[in-house]
């Protein structure tokens, strides 16, 4: 199989954090299944108004990419376990792979996709991880004119990808997202304000140590969605294991 393992990490705090946390175990899952890593540092076209975060639409025109028959995008703040298997071993030909993200208690993806203006759909699409072909481009290219959102890209992806019926799930393990699951393991009261957070981290507290190393014990692809210093813990805690 002809792939490339792709990430985008555009500003020198995002190329450095990549750089310090994510590249050794990034690098490493290329050379395990035979995927070409690339790194985008630059931004791969003009996007006027909209963050970083939409450059992953424009992947599938880039020169360097050409040639590949599947591209696996990872954000750039994502740990990858050295037991994680193979995320193009179950994936059907043609499909779209994306992980799933759970809707807030209590509603549902189509009230996740109205609450953000675009219309419903049985599943939300979680932008960290995607398993790409060549012919995805125009689905990618269809959420361009959307607006930008506090989440960004996510609802105008979510909504092309239903609508193109070619969306594969993948098993949650290929994108944990770690900010939520502390949050289910500790109570949101505990993850949501930072100076909380780290104080708990700083003092040694045991439920929140136990529940993190749960976390990157039971996952494969531990993203921390923007959380640096979950990030360098993940990092950490898997390295104190592989030595």
């Amino acid at each position: 199989m002809n792939a490339a393992l792709v990430t985008i990490a555009v500003g020198e705090r995002h190329r450095g954090l990549f750089d310090l946390h994510c590249r050794a175990s990034f690098e490493a899952y290329a050379r395990r299944y035979g995927y070409a890593p690339r790194v985008f540092t630059d931004l791969l076209a003009p996007l006027p108004g909209k963050s970083p975060s939409w450059q992953k639409l424009f992947l599938l025109q880039h020169p360097e990419l050409r040639g590949f028959n599947r591209i696996i995008f990872l954000d750039a703040d994502i740990v990858i376990h050295p037991a994680a298997p193979d995320i193009l071993a179950d994936l059907p030909a043609g499909r779209l792979g994306f992980v799933p993200e759970i809707p807030a208690p209590g509603t549902t993806p189509a009230d996740w996709h109205r609450a953000h203006g675009v219309p419903p759909h049985d599943v939300i699409v979680q932008g960290g991880v995607l398993c790409l072909e060549p012919g995805h481009h125009d689905i990618l290219t269809a959420a361009l004119p959307y607006p930008e959102t506090p989440i960004y890209e996510m609802p105008a992806l979510s909504h092309v990808v239903g609508e193109s019926g070619l969306g594969h799930p993948l098993d949650p393990r290929f994108n944990a997202l770690v900010p939520p699951l502390l949050g289910q393991a500790l109570g949101s009261w505990m993850v949501d304000n930072k100076w909380i957070k780290e104080t708990l981290w700083q003092t040694h507290y045991p439920p929140f140590r136990r529940a993190l190393r749960r976390i990157v014990d039971q996952n494969w692809f531990l993203h921390a969605a923007g959380a640096k210093r979950d990030l360098a813990r993940i990092a950490a805690m898997l390295d104190s294991r592989a030595a």
